[in-house]
């Protein structure tokens, strides 16, 4: 009985000492270290519940940043779980790349300021030229033929440098008629003008490139058809002929005036009109070939066209009345042809007052024998009324001068 009531006391003891010694370590504040080994045992286990948590999350390949504030909000699970992938949140059209893209991944995102590589070759320099106008001027060839497959739109053929020269305008200048042609397959401007108005076809008249003036009117053959991309429309050709530079002349006043035989043969055939007024002073063909004595030019006028002989400039001259001051024996040749050996209106205006002042001069001097000397007075007045009718065509004083002192 005393054993018992002692071994219970003994217990109480035990007991209180417990209580005090817990008490005492919640009221210091410290943890011991079976405290701590325990909170470690915890913290442990929560993370290894996070961790089995966080594995059934897809991550975003992109992970949000957050800035560590010090505060936890209890967020940080709801931004785990975010997501880009919707693709209301990236439309094709706002002009970026998905981020779960095939481009992206394979690193293929093309920047914006990336220039396509006709975009390089047709941009122009400080002389406004471009890489086509470089390799014409500089004479490489399979140069130009690559640069102009490579125009996506034939409007690039058409670029203009700081002189107003196309394309097409320096490969007939260059004398490339190969060039010429491939241009004219892949769609250029014929029609495109320099600072002047001349058209590529201008110019080749000018020059007398026959082979450039075919290359830019001879029609397409089976084989350059087959070389244009399939439903890509054809060019017409020839152009219009009747297509005036600023000067006021066509193809056919320019080649006529040159002396350009077969270019001119070759234009009436395209079915240029030989009857065309140039703009400054209404002559035709035949006038010019008369004016600068292209006397072959002039025989294939007359033997194959059989053009107006009476035709009238804004003067109202003849080619009889030119080649009368300039070439007799041309003046001989028109004649023949059927032209009429008149005198112009405003000449014989100018010859009658003439004659009505040597009359009154002879009256004056009451001699007979000034008669004699007024028909020479009055061939010299005919030479300056002629001179001062063919001024108006700019035509060469000395010319003149020779003819009227002959």
């Amino acid at each position: 009985m005393w054993e018992q009531t002692m071994k219970d006391c003994t217990d109480g003891a035990v007991n209180i000492d417990k209580k005090q010694q817990v008490d005492s370590q919640g009221d210091s504040g410290f943890l011991s270290g079976s405290n701590l080994v325990s909170s470690e045992l915890d913290i442990e286990v929560e993370d290894e519940e996070r961790t089995d948590e966080q594995t059934t999350i897809k991550i975003a390949p992109e992970p949000v940043r957050a800035i560590d504030s010090g505060l936890d909000l209890g967020l940080s699970n709801t931004l785990s779980q975010l997501s880009i992938k919707g693709e209301s949140l990236n439309p094709l059209d706002s002009g970026t790349i998905h981020p779960d893209s095939e481009e992206l991944a394979a690193g293929e995102v093309k920047n914006e300021d990336s220039q396509e590589p006709w975009e390089i070759y047709y941009t122009q320099d400080d002389d406004g030229d471009t890489q086509l106008h470089i390799s014409i001027i500089q004479g490489f060839l399979e140069a130009a033929f690559f640069l102009v497959s490579m125009a996506p739109h034939p409007c690039l053929l058409n670029i203009l440098n700081d002189d107003a020269q196309a394309a097409l305008h320096l490969a007939v200048l260059t004398q490339q008629p190969r060039i010429v042609r491939r241009l004219v397959l892949a769609g250029a401007d014929l029609t495109v003008r320099n600072f002047r108005g001349n058209t590529p076809l201008h110019l080749a008249c000018i020059s007398g490139d026959i082979y450039c003036v075919k290359a830019l009117t001879n029609q397409f053959t089976p084989a350059e058809r087959t070389w244009l991309e399939p439903g890509k429309k054809l060019p017409s050709l020839p152009q219009n002929l009747e297509q005036r530079n600023y000067d006021g002349e066509m193809c056919l006043h320019i080649a006529a005036a040159k002396g350009h035989v077969e270019l001119v043969r070759h234009l009436l055939q395209l079915g240029a009109n030989v009857e065309a007024r140039e703009g400054l002073g209404g002559r035709t063909a035949l006038h010019l070939a008369v004016e600068h004595r292209r006397r072959e030019v002039v025989h294939l006028i007359l033997n194959e066209c059989r053009p107006q002989l009476e035709a009238r400039t804004y003067a109202g001259l003849t080619a009889y009345h030119l080649a009368r001051c300039l070439d007799q024996q041309l003046a001989m040749e028109l004649a023949r042809y059927g032209a009429s050996p008149s005198t112009p209106p405003d000449l014989v205006s100018d010859t009658e007052s003439d004659e009505d002042e040597d009359e009154e001069e002879e009256d004056g001097n009451g001699g007979g024998g000034g008669g004699g000397g007024g028909g020479g007075i009055g061939g010299r007045e005919d030479s300056a009324a002629y001179r001062m009718a063919l001024a108006r065509f700019n035509l060469a004083s000395k010319n003149v001068t020779a003819i009227a002192s002959a």
